[in-house]
């Protein structure tokens, strides 16, 4: 199924718009990730662009999403357009009450490992930045995480209103780059473009010399 297909399918719902979704599939074929992580799908419109794009590839691959409970009563919702394409077999689902954060340590727990993430989720510095983390334990070696929302800021909305001021301003994933992403170590910021930015995690961690 074509990526032109499945906008047709989506009705104009948001939010990954057909543009994106291209650019996307630029990047999954350069790096040809198996298993893959979303946090954050809303109505599922982005996981349904990915799953795509995975059929196309073939080969085993699969897409694990999480987003909070509330998505599960939107209209349509993940399972309906899954259903509607077709992509119940790559596709695994899980909601939260709260956040993602917990899944992810979930994850870690059962020993899980993923080649790609696509972090659209949380809006804010406590979730983006802890996210990193432990995308750090859940990635293979070599493993990407794309960040969306690079310039996005929390200023204007009603949610983030009793939020201090600077915090409102200033762009949680933005600051997770600069601050968390290229001061690690273990990661390499490979592009910013746009509203997206991507980051590999290294093969191989740096030998720090110690001083005694």
């Amino acid at each position: 199924m074509k990526l032109e297909d499945v906008e047709q399918r989506l009705s104009g719902l948001p939010y990954m718009k057909l543009k994106q979704a291209q650019r996307l599939r630029k990047i999954l074929l350069k790096y040809k990730p198996k298993q893959l992580l979303e946090l954050g799908f809303f109505h599922g419109v982005s996981s349904m662009y990915t799953c795509a794009i995975l059929r196309e590839m073939g080969g085993n691959r699969h897409l694990t999403t999480v987003d909070k409970e509330v998505a599960r009563g939107f209209s349509p919702n993940i399972f309906d357009l899954s259903k509607d394409l077709g992509f119940d077999d790559i596709l695994e689902v899980h909601f939260e009450p709260r956040t993602y954060l917990w899944r992810l340590k979930q994850f870690i727990e059962e020993g899980r490992r993923f080649d790609f993430c696509y972090l659209d989720g949380g809006h804010n510095w406590g979730d983006t930045g802890f996210a990193f983390f432990l995308l750090e334990k859940l990635l293979k070696p070599g493993g990407l995480i794309l960040f969306d929302d690079f310039n996005w800021t929390a200023e204007g909305k009603d949610w983030a209103a009793d939020w201090p001021t600077d915090e409102q301003q200033q762009s949680p994933v933005e600051r997770t780059w600069e601050l968390l992403v290229g001061q690690h170590p273990g990661f390499q910021q490979v592009w910013v473009k746009g509203n997206w930015a991507l980051a590999r995690k290294k093969r191989k961690l740096p030998i720090v010399p110690i001083s005694f």
